[in-house]
This record gives C-alpha cells, sequence and structure tokens, in this order.
C-alpha cells in the first residue's frame, strides 16, 4: 500500500510554525507527516513553540507523524560518517539521544543522510564510519521501534549510487537499516529512475517526491519538471510491500528563498494535488502530450 505524507519542514516559515499554517493544517485532507528533526535540534523560543504546537496537533489527530527526518545541517555536528573518530562518536551520541528525548514525536521510520559531501576517494572510509555509527544508534533506534532510512543523496554524498546503498543496506538487518529514494536527487540521470527503483526495491521503505528541473535538485512539484512520472509511478506500484511518498516540495511552500513563503492553503493543496496528479498520471500525462494549444 502506498501512504502519501508531506515533509515538514514544507510547513515550517521564518523558522517556526506559524498560526496560518496550524489552521491550514487542521483543514486539510493531507494528515501525515515527516517531522523535521533540525526543529528538536534548536533551542531558540520559536522551535519551542513550533514543538508544542507539534504535539498538540497530534494530540487532536490533526496530523499523524509517519516518519521523521534526523538532523543533517552544520558542519560535521551531525555528520554520521566523519572520519574524527572521537567527533563521530560525538555525532552518534547526539542521534540517539535525540530519539531517546523525543520519543513521542518518533516514527515507524526515519530518513537520515549518510555523510555531507567528502571526496569521491574518502567514500569507503566514510561509508565504514556511518555503518558504526548506526550500529551504536541500534539500542535507541529499537526503544523508539524504528527503522533508518538512509537517502539517495546527490553530488558527492555517501549514498549519491545504487551501489553505495547496497553496501550499506548489506550490512544490516532490514528490520534496522532500508532505503529513502529522493527521486529529485538523481538530477540529470532521471531516466534511469525506474531501473534504479527496481533495483533497490527490496530495501525501499520510503521516496522522497518531487520533480527536477533540468538543473539542480529545486523540488519543483511533480509534473512541473522532466521526470518520467508514468514510469516513475509504475516502477513504485511494483513494489510489492507497504511504501510511503513524502511529498518535499520545500523550496517552493517552505519559504525558501524567504520571500516565497506561500500561502498555507494554497501551499497545502498544492500537496493535495501532488497526491492526485501521481495516482492519476498515466491518464493526466497522456491527456496532456495529446492536447492542442488552440491557436497554434
Amino acid at each position: 500500500m502506498i501512504t502519501y505524507a508531506a515533509a515538514g519542514d514544507a510547513m515550517i516559515a521564518g523558522g517556526h510554525l506559524a498560526p496560518a499554517f496550524v489552521n491550514a493544517i487542521r483543514n486539510a485532507k493531507l494528515r501525515n507527516m515527516e517531522l523535521a528533526c533540525n526543529q528538536l535540534s534548536i533551542a531558540n523560543e520559536d522551535t519551542k513553540r513550533s514543538l508544542e504546537i507539534t504535539r498538540e496537533l497530534v494530540k487532536e489527530k490533526a496530523i499523524r507523524i509517519v516518519s521523521v527526518h534526523l538532523p543533517f545541517y552544520g558542519d560535521k555536528l551531525w555528520d554520521p560518517s566523519v572520519l574524527d573518530e572521537e567527533v563521530r562518536k560525538d555525532v552518534s551520541a547526539r542521534f540517539s539521544q535525540l530519539i531517546l528525548n523525543n520519543l513521542d514525536l518518533m516514527a515507524p521510520e526515519a530518513t537520515i543522510h549518510a555523510s555531507h559531501e567528502p571526496p569521491l576517494e574518502e567514500h569507503p572510509q566514510h561509508i565504514d564510519q556511518f555503518c558504526k555509527t548506526v550500529e551504536e544508534m541500534i539500542p535507541a533506534l529499537e526503544a523508539a521501534n524504528m527503522s533508518l532510512n538512509v537517502e539517495f543523496l546527490p553530488r558527492t554524498c555517501v549514498g549519491h549510487n545504487v551501489e553505495e546503498l547496497e553496501i550499506i543496506t548489506r550490512r544490516f538487518d532490514a528490520k534496522h537499516v532500508n532505503i529513502n529514494f529522493d527521486v529529485n536527487h538523481i538530477m540529470a540521470a532521471h531516466k534511469d529512475l525506474p531501473a534504479m527503483i527496481q533495483r533497490l526495491a527490496p530495501r525501499i521503505h520510503a521516496f522522497h517526491i518531487s520533480d527536477y528541473d533540468g538543473i539542480d535538485e529545486l523540488h519543483w512539484h511533480p509534473g512541473q519538471g522532466l521526470i518520467d512520472w508514468p514510469a516513475v509511478m509504475k516502477a513504485i506500484k511494483a513494489i510489492d510491500h507497504d511504501l510511503l511518498l513524502i511529498l518535499e516540495t520545500t523550496f517552493q511552500l517552505g519559504g525558501r528563498p524567504p520571500h516565497r513563503i506561500a500561502d498555507p492553503c494554497f501551499a497545502l493543496k498544492q500537496l493535495e494535488n501532488d497526491c492526485y496528479f501521481l495516482e492519476n498520471c498515466d491518464r493526466i500525462v497522456a491527456e496532456q502530450n495529446a492536447f492542442q494549444v488552440p491557436g497554434n
């Protein structure tokens, strides 16, 4: 079964969960969310209030946290693959503590970035370091009844290709470590998406869904870019276990750059429209392709 969810930072404007978004969330059709745990790692009044509101919304059942995205910003602060062993142990302990301190906000799935952007020649060492960190996190993951999904990342990040994700997942039981396939991060190789999804299918638990604009990972809405969505959705629907499709169109909705913060009702409506498009993309894309522009 496919379950749709919204990336939580699509609902964060100016560093906090604004009241207008709270009202829009209460009236939205889309209630599932991947919580952005960067908020849990920042101690200020905005984030504190956002977390209080998030807990209220969960209690009201206005939102359901189905995944969490573990922090990844801040140089080596959250890099689980850092080569300095003492720093790595500190990162590992910080991840574990964040999970254990916020068990009420955790979910069955957790997305993690395996690294920042180390040189490619250093990847074997970074993969080893990342796997050490995951091993040390397993007690916290088990306490939260949670498994990790290693994200398919772009450029020179660890996990930037199929082979590296296979190397990592082979080292762990599927009850602890799987894959979050971010289709936007494939960028120029977007035509290879169906074959890559098919190859990694047994270990894919989640997808980050957005469209590629042909230049960079700008997280456009599905249907706005170059990805062949009928082919991608066919590959996704061929997977024979439950999947989480997380709409990660944050660039357009969440205020990056700040002057582009979307109206909350519009933002959430677009996410609902994304779900409709993905479920019906075979028909919609065929109709678009057959459409003749009047007067031309």
